[in-house]
């Protein structure tokens, strides 16, 4: 038995393979929804009560935020000129320190220079010192001299 094969033949009946695959994804595809759309009804029972509470609180908690929003408004309408005050006041005692700070630097280069000053006369007294001794233990000596 031999049976003949043309090429449309062939297309066809891997259009038709294909297609039946096709048909088989589709129909699992439509199983696995339906079975979330079936856990969806039940859930949806379940809480049924706790949805409906839901949606009938909706509308008064819409209203509490709208009387929050507005409250808040209120209440940075009524701070703002406080806040640009206390900004303002903070900026005065910014520039007040900058000034004081900078009045702080110049007093203490000043005792710096007056300490390194006085520490340079200290050791010139200490030179001075140190001469007189030697001057004297020179005048010792010599008197040591003529004595003996």
């Amino acid at each position: 038995m031999t049976a003949t094969l043309t090429l449309q033949d062939l297309f066809k009946f891997i259009l038709y393979l294909l297609g039946i695959g096709a048909l088989t994804y589709l129909i699992v595809f439509m199983k696995n929804i339906n079975g979330i759309v079936s856990e969806l009804r039940s859930l949806i029972k379940m809480n049924k009560k706790e949805i409906d509470t839901i949606i009938k609180e909706l509308s008064e908690t819409t209203k509490n935020v709208s009387v929050i929003s507005e409250d808040s408004k209120e209440l940075i309408k009524s701070v703002s000129p406080d806040a640009k005050e206390l900004v303002s006041n903070i900026n005065s005692i910014s520039e007040k320190l900058d000034v004081t700070s900078e009045k702080i630097y110049h007093v203490v280069g000043q005792v710096n220079e007056s300490v390194n000053s006085t520490a340079n006369t200290i050791k010139n007294i200490n030179d001075y010192i140190d001469l007189i001794v030697e001057i004297v233990e020179i005048i010792k000596n010599t008197i040591k001299k003529y004595k003996s």
